[in-house]
């Protein structure tokens, strides 16, 4: 009974000291965190996200400190008890040896005064010598059972703090992965809503693609429409270049012109500069032909009034004949200005809408392009946020193996204990 109370001591002491101190920072915070929902882990905007981990960091780092210090302490707590055991198991071992020694005369003499008022001098003498060989066997089975105990004691006890030291540092080490799961959770229900909102981005790239795409399918639409509206009215798209074959655009002209504008090579400013030549060319040629007749006319007139008379068939025949030059002529040339007149309003006409068609086409390019850029980036991050997100799910799915296995570790330690 003696030899228990140092146990019941650091046992009381213990109790004492869970009292005296209460719960840790840590379990005051996981209590605080019970109490609220997971999926509301961050509340507000993110510098309130941000300040609030960084709290948490803080006070788990407290936690952790005054851990250490009341484990330090309580260490401190069961050498010595292990110490005052240890004397107080010398101090009685120092004690039992002098009572044996005391107790040996007193037990001889007692039996000695037996074996005189039993029988005679030679068996008294035996039986007193037998009884002092058992006792004095006794006292040192009595000394070796002791020391056994004793040693099987102090084992007990090492064992006992051993098992402390183990149960404490095992309740660390749970507290440290306790402190992870928590870390992961936070860092997990962040990357959810990170990819939520890629979701949403992705979702919103997704309704102005579509209607990108719906206002592409018009403008291919408008443009089969012109294509056949050309068609209906007989105009051809002619491509105008210019001299150095540089800056090509179309035009729009009726077959007639056109086919007029392939018997001449060149660039459309080359081809109105032929027919400008061309053009004042007939108008030379219709001015000599016109001074030609009139100098007819003047010499005819001499003529006949020098010889008196004319032949009036040759003079209605030449007449006739400039006239029909005179008419083919101004024909040709209000054709060729005609000709000219439209080609140029069809250019004018041509050069805007193709200017526009052409702006219509490269914006629908440019936003295309910048589509297709955006989803493979978007693409790319649900990739990465997917990889990340089964990492950290594997990793608290290890972290939860490992908190169940100190779960049963600590449970049978406690058991055995």
């Amino acid at each position: 009974m003696v030899q228990l109370k140092p146990q019941q001591s650091s046992l009381a002491s213990k109790l004492v000291v869970q009292h005296q101190y209460g719960p840790s920072l840590s379990d005051c915070l996981e209590l605080e965190a019970a109490g609220q929902p997971k999926g509301l882990a961050v509340k507000g905007t993110w510098r309130y996200a941000e300040a609030r981990l960084a709290a948490r960091r803080q006070a788990r780092a407290e936690a952790r400190e005054i851990r250490m210090r009341e484990l330090e302490r309580q260490q401190k707590e069961l050498e010595q008890t292990a110490d005052r055991v240890f004397d107080l198991q010398q101090q009685s071992i120092g004690l039992s040896e002098p009572a044996n020694m005391v107790a040996t005369p007193r037990s001889s003499r007692i039996l000695a005064q037996n074996a005189v008022t039993r029988g005679s001098a030679l068996s008294s003498r035996r039986n007193s010598e037998d009884s002092l060989e058992e006792e004095a066997r006794s006292l040192r089975d009595l000394r070796h059972e002791l020391k056994d105990v004793e040693e099987r004691f102090r084992k007990a006890m090492i064992a006992n703090a051993q098992l402390d030291n183990e149960r404490s540092s095992l309740n660390y080490q749970i507290q440290l992965l306790k402190d992870k799961l928590e870390e992961v959770e936070e860092s997990h229900s962040q990357l959810q809503r990170e990819y939520r909102e890629k979701c949403r981005d992705r979702e919103a790239l997704k309704r102005n693609n579509d209607k990108l795409s719906e206002e592409l399918k018009l403008v291919q639409g408008q443009l089969q429409e012109r294509d056949a509206l050309i068609e209906q009215h007989g105009l051809v798209i002619v491509t105008v270049e210019n001299e150095d074959g540089t800056d090509a655009h179309r035009a729009l002209v009726t077959a007639d012109n056109a086919q007029l504008l392939k018997s001449v090579p060149g660039s459309l400013d080359v081809r109105l500069k032929k027919f400008a030549a061309e053009k004042h060319e007939l108008q030379t040629e219709l001015q000599a032909l016109q001074q030609q007749l009139n100098d007819i006319k003047s010499k005819g007139r001499r003529y006949t009034s020098m010889n008196g008379s004319l032949v009036d068939d040759d003079y209605e025949d030449a007449q006739r004949e400039a006239n029909k030059l005179i008419t083919e002529y101004k024909y040709k040339l209000q054709k060729a200005e005609q000709e000219i007149a439209n080609l140029q309003a069809s250019l004018a006409r041509s050069e805007t809408q193709v200017i526009r068609y052409k702006s219509t086409a490269e914006a629908a390019e440019k936003a295309e392009s910048d589509l297709k850029i955006e989803r493979r980036k978007l693409q790319r991050e649900n990739r990465e946020a997917m990889d990340r997100l089964e990492e950290l799910e594997t990793s608290n799915n290890h972290l939860l193996k490992r908190l169940d296995k100190l779960k049963n570790v600590k449970s049978t330690i406690l058991k055995d204990i």
